[in-house]
């Protein structure tokens, strides 16, 4: 395993899985923050990642070929950095989902196959970079994946990035949202109907949700996001048109919640697709 440098690829990639759609590129602005690195998986003999440093400056042991969780899967690498990468989901990863953000019956509405495991790396607000997770629907993984790489080269901060399923609250993420964590899927209804939210078909991504909340009248969901109900006090994190985060977004044809029109959902984005 080797660390690179900001902006840089491997210089020889060996036919690499190509991407499946390509990703324009946004040049961030940059932002006065410690230099991010790029970690680079190197590929095995069925060219697929075998191990993730766990943290920059942190001694991580040789990798073990074997299990690989990807084995005879396709693995889709961002064009600049394999730190970043979405594969279909595992065995592993559909029994980790299923009963908590997966219905354990199934679902007509979106299959296992629908979905797609993204890896990104990310800067917290203390500017320390982590791996993170997302899953999201196949045919938005390569821009998801594209946003958050550039969000990441930007240094733009993120309380959180795992899975609903870590917070072991079956069908809904309102202990994820308390906790600031990004996350996109979740099959679960829009709040007070029978409709399938954006988030069931992942669709839908939530960033920094309690700095970023749902207003509704006086209701504020998380609730411990009250304090950052007046956006006429923008910090770090917090998202308005001016926000890289929106704005990759949006070039993408992702619609925001902020500009609802009888509520507010600062922290969501939503992308429409007939499925």
């Amino acid at each position: 395993m080797c660390v690179l440098s900001l902006g840089c690829a491997a210089e020889k990639r060996s036919e690499l899985v190509a991407m499946e759609t390509e990703v324009p590129v946004i040049t961030p602005t940059p932002v006065a923050t410690a230099e991010p690195m790029c970690i680079v998986i190197e590929p095995n003999e069925t060219n697929v990642p075998i191990a993730v440093a766990p943290a920059l400056g942190t001694a991580s042991p040789s990798p073990s070929p074997s299990p690989n969780p990807y084995a005879g899967l396709e693995v889709h690498f961002h064009e600049s950095c394999e730190g970043f990468y979405y594969v279909k989901l595992t065995e592993e990863l559909k029994e980790r989902i299923t009963g908590t953000s997966y219905p354990a019956e199934g679902s007509d509405s979106v299959s296992y196959d629908d979905l797609r495991y993204v890896h990104i790396l990310y800067v917290d607000f203390q500017g320390t970079q982590h791996e993170g997770e997302l899953i999201v629907n196949r045919v938005v993984a390569a821009e998801v994946m594209d946003i958050f790489y550039q969000l990441y080269m930007a240094g733009y901060p993120l309380a959180s990035v795992r899975l609903v399923d870590d917070f072991d609250e079956p069908f809904d993420d309102s202990l994820s949202m308390a906790a600031n964590n990004s996350s996109s899927f979740c099959y679960r209804f829009v709040s007070g109907t029978e409709r399938l939210s954006w988030h069931a078909f992942g669709l839908a991504i939530d960033i920094n949700p309690l700095m970023n909340p749902y207003i509704v009248g006086d209701h504020v969901s998380p609730a411990e996001g009250a304090e950052y109900v007046d956006r006429s006090n923008m910090r770090a994190g917090m998202i308005d048109e001016n926000d890289l985060c929106y704005q990759l977004f949006i070039s993408y044809g992702w619609k925001w919640g902020g500009d609802f029109k009888s509520s507010k959902d600062y922290q969501h984005f939503y992308k429409e697709v007939d499925l």
